[in-house]
């Protein structure tokens, strides 16, 4: 697995560089109803459930934190991130356009972390550390812009931080 060389390289069990795939699933908004067609985005080296959105017809909507969770288990329970081809899943580069992606804790609190560099980096290392956060960013398949379009994937069982959105 290629690890990030950035700052994330001085923790413990440093994160993995992304592994994006894409396609879509047939998923059931909650438990009474039908699946609805679902274009995904997988992170296979992390793995979890990045962005998804609902694209039945007549209806084009993002998956909430709590919705993503449940098509993360459900897809995670069968293994998909495993081989993810032979489910219909093709490997993209970075988020599609449509994608709204959701970070994971870990990534979170990496961001974080640059952010406080960045708050307390002299005038003449500001540009450093922003060429390490788009770095880390990249390594993860996600943009500055995706950052800051971006929602919090709770972890499993907790509630999602300041309002379930990445705070800039």
């Amino acid at each position: 697995m290629n690890w990030l060389d950035n700052v994330s390289s001085d923790l413990d069990q440093p994160i993995a560089a992304a592994c994006l795939m894409h396609g879509h699933w047939l998923h059931p908004l909650n438990p009474f109803s039908e699946p609805v067609m679902c274009r995904v985005v997988m992170d296979v080296a992390e793995p979890r459930v990045v962005a998804a959105q609902v694209i039945a017809p007549g209806q084009v909507q993002h998956l909430g934190s709590a919705e993503l969770e449940d098509l993360n288990t459900a897809m995670l329970a069968q293994d998909v991130h495993r081989s993810p081809t032979a489910w219909g899943l093709s490997p993209c580069a970075k988020l599609p356009g449509w994608a709204r992606p959701s970070f994971s804790e870990r990534q979170i609190e990496e961001l974080e972390r640059l952010q406080g560099y960045l708050s307390e980096a002299e005038d003449e290392d500001i540009d450093n550390v922003l060429l390490l956060r788009d770095d880390f960013l990249r390594g993860i398949g996600m943009s500055d812009h995706d950052m800051y379009r971006a929602v919090r994937q709770p972890e499993h069982g907790t509630a999602p931080r300041r309002g379930g959105r990445l705070a800039s």
